[in-house]
């Protein structure tokens, strides 16, 4: 999979004031895409129109959402639900699409489940749910000196249920685990250590849950150019993953077997990077359904102490984080008209210098 190293559009920050965008999740079958502004306590809707730009569809916040520092979130494949993992209430939240309106979802959750207790006071980071939608997995990690873990859960028949099947903690992973995906035929897991520079596959036995913690593979090396790795995606067709590397300020992409749950070359097959690629500290990415887009969250330029901790306060400027909307190579002829890429240099000129 090939994208344009040039975003078609990008979306800033208007919250009352800076906010950490986490993650980002499309529909399933739409041209919808769910942000979390983590800081400001909002899940943000994105629609995409024919030229590939974002329009917001809809505004889910606290404190009728219950969101309390929504880190990451996915849709369960029917698109009927979204997850919500929260960094600072220890729960998830799920919020089901209006039967009435067949387009937003609603403005408090239809479940607020907080973590079991064997994972009380962990910090969510990544979050993935099976291409079933049977499964859910997170990955806790924060900083060094907090407690770490993998988590598998089961997901309830009616979508609102969460029962956990296992965890891997701190003394059986290598460092601290960020992001994480299914493999396609959920039996594997691929988790990113940001601290260690590498990605990890574990396998699990699907009927029970219960995960091997020796990795089948370890991903790692200066070739790689895992610097800092954060989210993890599959592309749509299972043939590539793709990491978003915050200390190097880029997205790369690596080619994936996926009848054999293995990242086959040491190389990237792309790396979207600067000074095209107008990136700093990318963390949350998505495909849309067709694989057209590609949609990277950014931070900004923000410090991070020695023990992987994120400093940011009231003084950080809001429009620092940002949403990066990237477009496949083979996309749609009507995106290459895109007014965003003839007003690129413009708008760069008007926001200025980093």
């Amino acid at each position: 999979m090939s994208y344009e190293p040039l975003p078609i559009d990008c979306i800033k920050n208007n919250s009352w004031g800076y906010s950490l965008i986490n993650s980002v999740a499309f529909h399933p079958s739409e041209d919808l895409f769910c942000a979390a502004f983590s800081s400001v306590n909002q899940l943000i809707n994105f629609r995409i129109d024919q030229f590939g730009q974002a329009r917001v569809s809809q505004v889910i916040k606290a404190p009728e959402a219950l969101l309390g520092g929504p880190q990451h979130v996915v849709f369960t494949p029917d698109g009927h639900n979204i997850i919500a993992v929260n960094w600072s209430s220890e729960a998830f939240t799920i919020y089901r699409r209006e039967a009435q309106t067949q387009a937003l979802y609603g403005s408090r959750p239809v479940a607020c489940i907080p973590f079991p207790a064997p994972l009380a006071g962990f910090k969510p980071h990544g979050m993935d749910i099976s291409p079933s939608g049977k499964l859910l997995t997170v990955a806790f990690g924060w900083i060094t000196e907090h407690k770490k873990a993998i988590g598998l859960f089961s997901l309830g028949d009616d979508g609102t249920s969460l029962r956990l099947l296992d965890s891997m903690q701190e003394e059986q992973l290598p460092g601290v685990p960020k992001g994480i995906a299914f493999s396609p035929d959920e039996t594997c897991l691929l988790v990113t250590y940001a601290d260690m520079n590498c990605i990890c596959i574990y396998e699990f036995d699907r009927q029970t849950g219960v995960s091997d913690p020796v990795p089948k593979q370890i991903f790692e090396g200066t070739t790689t150019r895992l610097f800092r790795p954060e989210d993890i995606k599959l592309s749509r067709d299972g043939s590539s993953i793709t990491v978003s590397n915050s200390e190097a300020d880029c997205v790369a992409s690596y080619a994936f077997d996926r009848a054999r749950n293995r990242i086959t070359e040491i190389t990237p097959t792309q790396v979207l990077e600067n000074p095209d690629a107008h990136l700093k500290f990318p963390h949350g990415i998505a495909f849309s359904p067709n694989g057209a887009l590609l949609v990277v969250s950014q931070f900004g330029p923000l410090p991070v102490t020695s023990n992987g901790n994120i400093v940011f306060g009231k003084d950080t400027p809001r429009r620092q984080a940002r949403i990066n909307i990237y477009r496949h190579q083979h996309a749609h002829p009507a995106l290459k008209s895109s007014p965003w890429r003839r007003s690129w240099s413009s708008l760069m000129r008007m926001i200025g210098p980093r």
